[in-house]
């Protein structure tokens, strides 16, 4: 029964998957997959029609509910009544969240908190089911404006959203109560338990505690949380299996010492579970793990006994069924994936007799599994996390676990001793942490593979699943298939090495620079500039927990899904924050072999943090002028300036001439008018097909002169979205059309990618 559950369960997938992705690789797939019914695992044609049936169910049920996620509004209505139906987020200076609408549609609040007693009146204030009167505007999702990046948009509209309302003013002296229902109170109690934790808890350790209890992570040092992410333990800190095994294997116990039968405390978890679910966030692994204790008690109720194979299999139909978009929801993935290959792999780890080695082989069978999901989503693994796993796997379920729950318990009944097992509780996640962070800076902490093609994911796919099956009867048989997994790794982390395409990309990092070259065949990768915000003094309460910064938020993960390792060279045109800003961040977190300035600007790079990495780092750092220049893959860089000392620091910009694709492309920087002019002096036969317009279209850039001059067929211009500063200028944009120039723009178009094959290539937008 479990192994027909389990092939339903991927013909649910293939249903689902069908409704949003029909093309001719998924029915391929499909016909791949209905041949491996037939003739391996020999069903006849009745059985191979119930499972076109089933897709054709689960295709419905995605096509109903994409029917019914419509929205009531037009986006011009500005007076709402707003129900705060989650945990409303108070971060710095921001209030922001999941809301509910008169007309019962879910919106994505934002409202700026204007001073540290409004924030503080808030904290104790808002609650779920609180309805106020507000008023402001609604906006439209952003679509991700980077290849590869995070779709904001459309992970927003799977949960059935479609408006962020921007608030500009919430009446909460108006707010009533939305009534005391069971749900609303539940989910109150979760609020009321994460203040506790936050109040009496030191803050080392109180985000993982609220991770471990309430399911949120949210309060957890940043740079912790990236360190668990990079070694692939991240995992331990959301709830799932093995947090309501534990749960209510230690009800069950004490019920049963207490002199409860066995019936009554079936029952009792049974109520109990739903309860800890909506306590627990009900993220997708709690949902998973709850409904499968659920049915397994409920059978239990009645004398039946399921395998954890039926019982998965079940509930992955039912949840598919009734919320079809829950399958693109990572966590959904990664949950029922691990889970899936525990339950399947059971017989393999139990062939070794030695414990250490049986949670080694579980530990790599875990990773093994989500190992797929993790190079679609993050495009980098971690081969130490297998060994990790086995330390912190034990660690927290055997100690971690348990000691928070007890800690919470005891301080609420006896505050004095509590606080001694807090103690005692926060030095070991500080230990623990110490060692994460350590283990994070070693070589196999986290391999960048990039994001694998289509071709590449399914002999990956295909390769694990026969892992899997030929292990399970006997570990020599299982070896041809490692092989195979070892070498479309190898393939996978070297595929930028045999590519034949280059490509330029002007990456969108808002109001800012930053420029990708990717030439051939691996034989160069060239970042020019970082982007970064300018910053201004802040009060310490409208801090948020979370920084944006372009290197960690764009940068690395874009790097890091074109499957690149290092930077040849990272060229920073002048010392604007805009230009150079996250250079600190792109040093640190990712490897670069050379620092690029410009003559006559060392001074002003000296005192600069960026600079002091890379000097720990023994990062090389050139300083280029006016006649430098290099080659590399066929491709000649000249560098035209800077020629002297500028008093303006745009005006000194590295400016750069070289020809790709079949095409020479100009790079100014931030160079104006005045640069311009000397430039077209000192070059007075210049010409390039591609312009990087100067100092984001502003005004002072881009003259009627240097443009009749250099005669572009296009031009590119980096420039936030409704930026401040009003760029780019109107003017620029006339002269430019005027020319009969094509425009790029970053704020309308995303990021800007020219793809070539030798002296050939194609521009692209990332937005329509």
């Amino acid at each position: 029964m479990a192994r027909h559950l389990i092939l339903l369960a991927v013909s649910a997938t293939f249903g689902v998957t069908a409704h949003s992705l029909l093309n001719v690789r998924l029915l391929i797939i499909i016909l791949i997959f209905l041949c491996f019914l037939y003739f391996s695992v020999g069903l006849n044609v009745k059985a191979l029609s119930f499972h076109l049936v089933i897709m054709g169910i689960f295709l419905g049920a995605a096509s109903f509910s994409d029917h019914r996620n419509k929205t009531a509004y037009h986006g011009t209505e500005s007076q709402f009544i707003i129900t705060f139906t989650d945990q409303p987020n108070i971060d710095g200076n921001s209030l922001k969240g999941f809301i509910g609408s008169e007309k019962g549609e879910r919106l994505v609040l934002r409202y700026k908190i204007t001073t540290e007693l409004e924030q503080e009146k808030l904290s104790q204030f808002l609650r779920i089911g609180l309805s106020c009167p507000a008023e402001g505007t609604l906006q439209i999702p952003e679509k991700n404006r980077n290849e590869n990046s995070f779709d904001y948009q459309r992970y927003l509209f799977r949960q059935d959203t479609h408006w962020i309302f921007k608030a500009d003013s919430i009446s909460f002296q108006e707010c009533k109560e939305g009534g005391n229902s069971i749900l609303v109170s539940i989910r109150n109690l979760r609020l009321k338990g994460i203040a506790y934790i936050r109040e009496h808890f030191p803050e080392e350790s109180s985000g993982f505690v609220t991770a471990l209890i309430f399911g949120d992570q949210r309060y957890i040092d940043e740079g912790d949380l990236t360190n668990y992410q990079r070694l692939g333990l991240v995992h331990l800190l959301a709830i799932s299996g093995l947090h309501v095994s534990f749960l209510t294997g230690v009800l069950f116990y004490i019920g049963i010492r207490v002199g409860i039968t066995r019936e009554r405390m079936m029952m009792a978890i049974l109520l109990f579970l739903p309860v800890y679910m909506l306590l627990s966030g009900a993220s997708p692994s709690v949902v998973r793990s709850c409904s499968m204790a659920m049915l397994f008690f409920l059978l239990l109720l009645f004398k039946k006994r399921i395998s954890a194979g039926a019982a998965i299999g079940s509930t992955y139909l039912a949840l598919l069924f009734f919320r079809p978009n829950m399958l693109y929801d990572i966590g959904f993935q990664l949950s029922f994936a691990v889970t899936f290959s525990i339950i399947m792999s059971s017989s393999i780890f139990l062939q070794y007799p030695k414990k250490s080695m049986q949670l080694f082989i579980l530990s790599s069978i875990c990773q093994l599994a989500a190992l797929p999901i993790l190079l679609f989503h993050f495009f980098e693994v971690s081969l130490l996390g297998v060994f990790l796993n086995v330390l912190y796997v034990p660690l927290y379920s055997i100690i971690l676990l348990p000691f928070s729950l007890i800690s919470l318990l005891i301080h609420l009944l006896l505050p004095s001793f509590g606080q001694l097992l807090i103690s005692l509780l926060n030095f070991t996640f500080v230990l623990c942490n110490k060692a994460a962070d350590a283990a994070s800076e070693l070589p196999l902490a986290s391999i960048p593979f990039g994001k694998p093609p289509f071709l590449m994911m399914f002999l990956l796919v295909i390769s694990l699943i026969g892992l899997c099956l030929t292990w399970e009867v006997s570990f020599e048989k299982s070896k041809i298939w490692c092989g195979m997994i070892i070498v479309l790794l190898l393939l996978q982390f070297n595929l930028q090495r045999f590519s034949p395409f280059g490509e330029v990309q002007i990456i969108d990092v808002g109001q800012g620079d930053s420029i990708l070259i990717i030439l051939p065949f691996n034989r160069g990768n060239y970042l020019i500039d970082t982007g970064g915000h300018i910053t201004f003094p802040i009060d310490t309460w409208a801090i948020k927990r979370k920084k944006f910064n372009t290197a960690d938020d764009i940068i690395i993960p874009l790097l890091k899904s074109k499957g690149i390792h290092q930077l040849d060279k990272l060229i920073l045109t002048h010392p604007d924050a805009d230009h150079m800003g996250s250079a600190k961040e792109l040093i640190d977190n990712f490897k670069v072999a050379e620092i690029i300035i410009g003559g006559w600007s060392e001074e002003q790079y000296r005192d600069m943090d960026f600079v002091t990495v890379a000097r720990e780092k023994k990062v090389k750092m050139t300083v280029l002028k006016r006649g430098d220049q290099w080659v590399a893959g066929g491709a000649r860089f000249a560098v035209l300036s800077p020629f002297e000392q500028e008093e303006n620091k745009n005006d000194s910009s590295i400016v750069l001439f070289t020809e790709l694709g079949g095409v020479s492309w100009l790079l100014t920087g931030d160079m104006g008018e005045e640069g311009e002019r000397e430039l077209l002096r000192t070059f007075p036969q210049l010409q390039a097909d591609i312009l990087k317009v100067g100092h984001h279209g502003s005004k002072t850039s881009s003259s009627a002169p240097f443009l009749e001059q250099l005669q572009p067929k296009a031009a590119l211009i980096s420039v936030g979205k409704d930026n401040r500063y009003g760029h780019p200028h109107g003017d620029v944009i006339g002269n430019l059309e005027g020319n009969g120039i094509k425009v790029f723009r970053t704020d309308e178009d995303g990021s800007i990618i020219y793809k070539y094959y030798k002296s050939s290539g194609t521009f692209r937008k990332t937005l329509p």
